[in-house]
């Protein structure tokens, strides 16, 4: 039997060898994976090694192996592709191996590029596998010498090119972003104003711009119509005598109108209060990630700090990873006393031998409103004999539809009071007007970052009113 050897830099590449030298339906015998030294490259490649014989067939009828090896050898020449690539013979290079092994088929080929391939393969059999792969003549390329050369002096060209190009990117002209921003918003508000203008009856130039600050902030459509129709209605101050010739002053009176017409339907509950004589269990509930420990633990140190108050806080939150750990870490800090329990029945026992506190703070886990089986634990924890205080946490970075469906979602609680986080990451401010006014809830407490205690605020309309108006 003829067993010959194939090496190459791939195992498919070498396969291919095998059908290229001993046909389609020569024999794999084994394949094997090594290391060689290359003089060219001056360093070791690895390379795959495949045995393999011809076919031990003819004509469906097998044959004895030993009778193989004097079986007509066909050859089967390597050509040169249609698209005229190079091909090499013994160049080690990865890249140039695999052009050596395009072989179209020979009935595709006229009769003169068959002749010529015939005649390559003759001479190339002369040779034993190995030798060809690695040896270092060509058969119609350009040496490797040359190939080198004109790498450089392409490489070279590139070099030139990109220092051309570097060097036109630092003679540009330094352009300040933040100047360019301020101009576009300068743009945006005037095409807002202008819009605004053909939508209103009157065209008052001074409601047009505070329904234009409103929308800016994100207030609903359906407030700043009720608000600028309500404007138009006043009297024109132009008929009072201390507002004649002075648009400051005009300005100013519809400004304020528009305040006192914003505190109307704005609600807040002010801060949680100390009685002696009444202990509070309040609960804090909401979405996932808004930042409801950390508000426990604000509203715990200033009652603890400004107030005296006797603060214990409570754990229920056994979803998220460390969050009891950090609340524990909070109580230790603020030196009050902490719990961690699991159901509604254990926080009804736990209450119930410790009612000597003023404020008893409950943290819960996040819950989505889209899925009911989170919020069965809620439900069972307002079904329980205790005067809980429900009290929704959200954050300013939701959007308004989001808000609106996790106001949905907690309504059985019936909160007594929303809280808002993350004012300081958030650019408008609509949504705390729009949620407040739209489900009658009021505000009780603003977080502005994430210092403990100081970034929380007592909710008040002033604030609102400031961030909504940039006054």
């Amino acid at each position: 039997m003829e067993i010959r050897k194939f090496e190459s830099f791939s195992l498919q590449d070498a396969i291919k060898l095998v059908k290229l030298e001993l046909g389609r339906d020569a024999v794999i015998l084994s394949t094997k994976e090594k290391e060689i030294y290359s003089e060219e490259l001056q360093k070791n490649c690895r390379i795959y090694e495949v045995t393999a014989s011809p076919s031990a067939t003819v004509h469906g009828k097998v044959i004895n192996p030993k009778s193989a090896e004097h079986l007509p050898k066909v050859d089967f020449p390597r050509i040169k592709p249609r698209n005229e690539a190079t091909v090499v013979k013994g160049d080690p290079t990865p890249n140039r191996q695999k052009n050596s092994l395009i072989s179209p088929t020979l009935s595709t080929l006229n009769q003169e590029t068959r002749n010529m391939a015939r005649s390559l393969a003759s001479a190339l059999t002369k040779e034993p596998a190995k030798e060809r792969l690695f040896a270092k003549e060509t058969i119609n390329v350009t040496s490797s010498s040359e190939m080198n050369e004109q790498t450089l002096e392409e490489m070279n060209v590139l070099k030139s090119e990109i220092s051309k190009v570097r060097k036109e990117l630092e003679s540009l002209p330094q352009v300040d972003i933040t100047e360019q921003m301020q101009e576009i918003k300068v743009l945006l508000h005037d095409i807002m104003r202008e819009k605004y203008k053909k939508s209103t009856d009157n065209g008052n130039s001074y409601v047009t711009d505070i329904g234009i600050r409103l929308r800016s902030a994100g207030v609903s459509e359906n407030f700043i119509s009720h608000l600028t129709t309500w404007l138009n209605t006043l009297e024109d101050p132009k008929n009072k005598e201390d507002l004649i010739n002075s648009p400051e002053k005009t300005k100013e009176f519809y400004l304020s109108s528009a305040i006192k017409f914003i505190f109307k339907y704005l609600k807040v509950t002010g801060p949680f209060r100390v009685d002696k004589n009444k202990k509070k269990v309040v609960c804090f509930v909401g979405p996932t990630g808004v930042g409801k420990t950390t508000t426990l633990a604000k509203i715990a140190a200033k009652l603890k700090l400004t107030d005296s108050a006797d603060v214990e806080m409570i754990s229920m939150d056994s979803y998220r990873i460390a969050a009891s750990d950090q609340l524990r870490v909070y109580s230790k800090i603020l030196d009050c006393h902490f719990a961690e329990i699991s159901d509604k029945n254990e926080l009804v026992n736990y209450i119930s031998k410790h009612n000597n506190y003023d404020y008893i703070l409950i943290d819960t886990a996040g819950r989505s409103s889209r899925f009911s089986d989170q919020m069965e634990t809620l439900k069972r924890l307002a079904e329980a004999p205790l005067p809980i205080e429900f009290h929704l946490v959200l954050s300013c970075t939701m959007k308004q539809r989001d808000i609106d469906e996790t106001i949905r979602g907690f309504r059985f609680l019936t909160p007594s009071s929303l809280i808002f986080t993350k004012l300081d990451e958030s650019w408008a401010f609509g949504e705390i007007l729009n949620t407040s006014v739209q489900n009658k809830l009021p505000l009780s407490y603003f977080t502005t970052g994430q210092r403990v205690p100081e970034d929380i605020e007592i909710a008040s309309k002033e604030r609102v009113v400031e961030r909504l108006l940039k006054l």
